[in-house]
């Protein structure tokens, strides 16, 4: 059990090293169309309100993404409200650091609200553990990872599976709400 308390603790870290670093203060980064032949318009900038958007959905192969030092988002389409730093990825998400790879249908950060939101198919994978969920939702003010619908996490000793279960990243604790069950296996000798 102990392990499976570090990986979920190291998925939650990261999401503590994501959220603020990428959205809650200025920093450079790189925004990139890449496959979209020369010929197409993939997105555009509206400078009045501050909207960029893109979408490479029909265009096999092409996708956005964001990079910054040590974060990469891509997605198929994208609407980034520049003004009020809300950025949202759509089709095929994917968000990797050096030690976490999340992948989603979709996902929204709302700066002002400190709030990440991932939904559909969300798949969190960490060195020790990958987390299956249908949405998950993070607060940078509460510090908590909510995850919601058909939840499964899958670690080396063994599984949980559920409908809910909010992991308070300071505290290190987990609550698990309504029906869950789990199977673990003993390294006893």
């Amino acid at each position: 059990m102990t392990r499976f308390f570090r990986c979920l603790s190291a998925f939650v870290v990261v999401i503590l090293l994501v959220s603020p670093t990428v959205w809650g203060q200025s920093r450079s980064g790189t925004l990139q169309m890449i496959g979209v032949p020369p010929d197409v318009q993939g997105g555009s900038y509206d400078s009045s309100s501050g909207v960029f958007t893109a979408d490479v959905s029909d265009i096999p192969e092409a996708y956005i993404q964001v990079t910054f030092d040590d974060l990469r988002i891509t997605g198929q389409e994208l609407e980034w409200h520049t003004k009020d730093e809300q950025l949202t990825f759509s089709q095929s998400v994917k968000v990797w650091r050096e030690d976490l790879e999340l992948d989603a249908d979709w996902l929204h950060y709302d700066s002002a609200a400190e709030i990440m939101t991932a939904r559909g198919a969300v798949k969190v994978t960490t060195e020790d553990a990958v987390i299956y969920a249908d949405e998950l939702v993070y607060s940078e003010e509460t510090d908590e990872a909510l995850f919601t619908g058909n939840v499964i996490v899958d670690f080396e000793d063994g599984e949980l599976k559920g409908e809910k279960f909010l992991l308070r990243v300071e505290e290190k604790t987990m609550q698990f709400f309504g029906p869950f069950q789990g199977t673990f296996q003993s390294n006893s000798k």
